[in-house]
């Protein structure tokens, strides 16, 4: 392996989160906030010296291994957080480096978890950093410089196959850096759009921009202590809403859609039909039993139900509404929906509608061929025959999926947490969704959590992004003497 290679890549995304920077700060300007001026500007220094030092001193080799392109992954989603909690720390807002290393996983993995017990006494820079790292995140930091370095070739298409969640990796152009670009041009697109509708619907320039960056993302993270209910607009909600359930979809596909200019490519999809389908189930249920058991009222049931509905089940995690009070049968599919998440490809979190297929045939197989014993049944997706490979890779993340979901909910239930705040947060961390229920529901935070406790949930975090492989193969790597010795020779 090539240690050299991996540490080349991060040390160039580290210059470009370094240069991200810049947006907070010239908000910082801005807002005459002359402290946080000199605090982006030190944590700029900091993070871009760091990746020229790194970048200096190593060297890409184009042939990367399957291996190697997975550790960039694993190692760059524990690292740039790092930086990123930089300007939490010099600002004082989470001078507890646990607390701020946890906002910025939280940030990047696009969670919307928060330790911040008053969101809005922090300067509107530091929001506006902490919004704009679920943005950052969302699409793959590391898929920046896949679109930025042509020359990578077969490099490339281990990266890609690293940074982007889902069981498969389908090119949708010939060159994979002509790929990045595509998707990271639609995502520029909607954001665009998102931030010009939000603010003709009543939000001033400063927190359309915020909004936008963590719904697309379907981050969750906002500038208000009480989250999106704080503004009390219908309107607003339902443009998030409906940007909730593009951010759900698939990026790869949109861009396919836009080529064509064949909307009904949409529908085709046999895994995006199944998000929609999902979706509707969910909102029917929750606004039937919302509208005849809590409110008495359609229009309320509709409002308040669809929004937590896609919010939660796209792993988004904004709120309009304390959902801890509602009825259990509610409560109870909102948690369900958590583990789901939307499409591949896609900036959400959780199991995904494709590895959900995938089961779903695999079962119907299954018993298939106990009734015909000798019955050949092939999975397909779309019409496309699916390699059982992949199927095998499908039913051993399910199976690693629920063991961390489990190690985590009994960690928390060890640490006199009850079992409804255990189990949910679990779900919520894992599944990158950010709030629970019980004592980490949607008007609360997890700063009551131990630092250690803190730090794991980090780690399950990235762990979710990542889709649990890669961070098994980093420590695989770690603890064999053999792939560490390797690793260095390669180098």
């Amino acid at each position: 392996m090539k240690l050299k290679s991996i540490l080349y890549v991060i040390g160039i995304v580290l210059i470009f989160v370094g240069l991200s920077m810049l947006l907070p700060l010239g908000f910082a300007i801005f807002f005459g906030e002359n402290g946080e001026v000199m605090n982006f500007l030190i944590a700029m220094l900091i993070t871009i010296t760091t990746g020229l030092i790194i970048f200096k001193f190593t060297e890409f080799n184009r042939n990367l291994s399957n291996k190697e392109g997975i550790l960039i992954g694993a190692l760059g989603w524990l690292i740039i957080p790092f930086f990123g909690s930089i300007p939490y720390i010099l600002s004082g807002t989470l001078p507890n480096w646990y607390d701020a290393y946890f906002e910025a996983v939280s940030g990047f993995t696009t969670t919307g978890a928060t330790v911040m017990l008053n969101i809005e006494g922090a300067p509107k820079s530091v929001l506006l950093w902490r919004s704009f790292t679920q943005w950052l995140g969302a699409m793959g930091i590391l898929l920046v410089f896949v679109a930025l370095i042509a020359k990578m070739g077969i490099g490339g298409t281990r990266l890609l196959k690293a940074e982007t969640p889902g069981p498969t990796v389908s090119k949708i152009l010939p060159r994979v850096s002509q790929y990045a670009k595509a998707i990271w041009i639609v995502y520029i697109a909607l954001t665009i759009v998102q931030i010009m509708i939000l603010m003709l619907v009543g939000l001033d320039f400063y927190e359309a921009l915020n909004h936008t960056f963590t719904s697309i993302a379907t981050g969750g993270f906002s500038t208000r202590n009480d989250g999106l209910a704080a503004f009390d607009n219908h309107l607003v909600d339902f443009v998030v809403i409906f940007f909730m359930i593009i951010g759900g979809g698939n990026f790869a596909l949109y861009y396919v859609v836009f080529t064509k200019r064949d909307p009904l490519l949409l529908f085709k999809d046999e895994e995006y039909r199944s998000y929609l389908l999902v979706l509707l189930v969910g909102l029917l249920i929750a606004i039937t039993s919302l509208s005849l058991d809590y409110y008495g009222n359609i229009s309320d049931a509709i409002r308040f139900g669809s929004f937590q509905i896609v919010s939660l089940l796209t792993g988004a995690g904004h709120v309009t509404y304390d959902y801890d009070k509602w009825t259990s049968m509610v409560k109870m599919l909102l948690f369900t929906l958590m583990f789901f998440g939307g499409c591949q490809y896609s900036t959400t979190g959780g199991i995904k509608m494709v590895r959900m297929l995938m089961a779903l045939k695999f079962i119907n197989g299954e018993i298939r061929k106990l009734v015909h014993p000798r019955l050949i049944y092939q999975i397909r997706i779309n019409n496309t025959p699916v390699q059982d490979s992949v199927v095998s890779n499908v039913i051993g993340f399910f199976l690693l999926y629920f063991i961390f979901f489990f190690v985590t909910a009994i960690i928390l239930s060890g640490f006199g947490f009850d079992k409804v705040s255990s189990v949910t947060a679990s779900a919520a961390i894992l599944g990158n969704v950010g709030p629970a229920m019980g004592i980490f529901g949607p008007t609360q935070t997890y700063a009551e959590l131990p630092n250690i406790i803190k730090l794991w949930l980090s780690l399950t975090m990235i762990m979710g992004r990542l889709e649990i492989y890669p961070m098994l193969i980093l420590f695989q790597v770690f603890i064999s003497k053999k792939d560490r010795m390797s690793l260095l020779k390669g180098s």
